[in-house]
């Protein structure tokens, strides 16, 4: 949750106390229980800094996201042990890979491997959205910013539906972490591969947040910021949908422009 601190605020006229809300920033550590030799053990996985909440979510996006975990059967349970403890027990099939380490870190998609991962390119499974659909996201998804219209310091991630719907909302520091609660979400819920839900995302679109969408299944991300030269060539790689700079009355389509139709006629 926000907190409020007292604050000096000035201009020319002086300064002024007051109060402001700040964003919650916390590490949260990732312990994962698996087999090893005919036995259990846990391990810790590294620690993320996020903002607090929809921590079990997080961690399960975050492992599907890095492809150590591909279905919701590979995890036997996900439970919070205290507010900065997730332990994730994944189930006797699943074979780890402890060599990459975490970096404490909300901004970091990538932090501590060599190389970009690969991504297999998405088969068109018939997903479409209208200009109309699109053009009314952004101010959706604003009026379900509530933290971020307390405090001006996190992001945003939504997954919405081929109607122009939010399905889900997740607020984060980091916005690798907002798109990775959401996958976790959808993996909970049992809608992986999201094939029939869009990415909206509040900052620009990335590699890694590309990446991670096309990971899920979901054919088509939209930003209210920029994309960039890696992320646009994924996108077309990946036969993914990105769209960039949306606004009420205008969008940028980099990749996959036939996933978006003209409004019908009425």
């Amino acid at each position: 949750m926000p907190r409020r601190v007292p604050v000096e605020r000035w201009t020319a006229e002086g300064p002024r106390p007051d109060d402001d809300w700040l964003a919650e920033e916390a590490p949260l550590e990732i312990l994962i229980e698996h087999s090893f030799k005919d036995q259990r053990r846990t391990v810790s996985w590294g620690i993320t800094l996020r903002t607090p909440g929809h921590d079990e979510e997080l961690a399960l996006g975050l492992l599907y996201s890095e492809g150590r975990i591909g279905a919701a059967g590979d995890v036997e349970s996900v439970e919070a042990l205290d507010a900065g403890r997730v332990r994730v027990a994944l189930a006797a099939h699943v074979d780890l890979d402890l060599g990459r380490a975490r970096a404490a870190t909300a901004a970091c998609g990538f932090c501590g491997s060599p190389d970009l991962p690969v991504t297999e390119a998405l088969a068109d499974k018939g997903f479409r959205v209208t200009w109309e659909c699109l053009a009314g996201l952004s101010a959706k998804l604003e009026a379900r910013q509530g933290q971020f219209q307390d405090t001006g310091a996190v992001h945003a991630a939504a997954l919405f539906d081929a109607a122009g719907e939010l399905v889900a909302v997740r607020e984060d520091i980091g916005r690798h972490n907002a798109v990775d609660k959401l996958i976790g979400w959808a993996l909970r819920e049992g809608l992986t591969p999201l094939e029939q839900m869009g990415l909206l995302l509040s900052g620009r679109a990335g590699f890694e947040l590309v990446h991670k969408a096309a990971r899920a299944g979901i054919p088509f991300v939209v930003a209210i910021g920029a994309p960039t030269t890696l992320s646009v060539d994924l996108a077309r790689s990946a036969n993914v949908t990105l769209a960039g700079f949306l606004r009420p009355s205008k969008v940028n389509v980099y990749a996959g422009t036939w996933r978006l139709q003209e409004s019908p006629v009425r």
